[in-house]
């Protein structure tokens, strides 16, 4: 989905500078997006788990990204919780959806988040990603390809949520 198409601008108030009222639609459009992913809830628990263990930075790879819906509020939620290094990495064989999460990342504007968005299947993402894991992996796949990307994802990150992005029918 693509965010710039999931929110509707807030009243201006006087005085609050126009990209400031943007970011803050982007990121409630953003969170009710990921809200609806089956992840969500666990990539929450892990970035509060983290900075409760005194983690002040975080590594966060999605292998299975599209336009970021999942990405990008994990990585506002982690500057919220407190993490002050923010290392993502988003990969999607899908060039247009690509350009939707470079073009919402860069509303995002934080000098704490590094994000790169790149061009590439799940399978050749997570084999890349067992050299360095990361703290939280993402990979959307479905229940056929599963049991093949398994051994590969528990190699590529200290925690791996994969399956659908939403629950049947939605």
């Amino acid at each position: 989905m693509d965010l710039a198409y999931a929110y509707a601008v807030p009243p201006v108030r006087s005085g609050t500078p126009l990209s400031a009222i943007i970011r803050h639609a982007l990121c409630g459009a953003a969170h009710a997006v990921a809200a609806r992913d089956l992840r969500w809830p666990a990539v929450l628990a892990q970035l509060q788990m983290l900075r409760a263990a005194g983690r002040r930075s975080v590594r966060i790879v999605d292998a299975a990204c599209g336009d970021g819906a999942l990405l990008l509020p994990a990585l506002g939620r982690a500057r919220a919780l407190g993490f002050v290094a923010i290392e993502a990495r988003g990969v999607d064989g899908d060039a247009a959806a690509l350009a939707r999460a470079r073009r919402a990342a860069a509303a995002m504007a934080d000098l704490a988040i590094e994000v790169q968005f790149e061009r590439g299947s799940v399978e050749a993402a997570l084999r890349e990603e067992a050299a360095f894991p990361a703290d939280i992996l993402l990979y959307a796949a479905e229940r056929s390809e599963m049991a093949r990307f398994a051994a590969l994802a528990r190699r590529a990150g200290d925690m791996t949520l994969g399956g659908p992005r939403r629950a049947a029918g939605q």
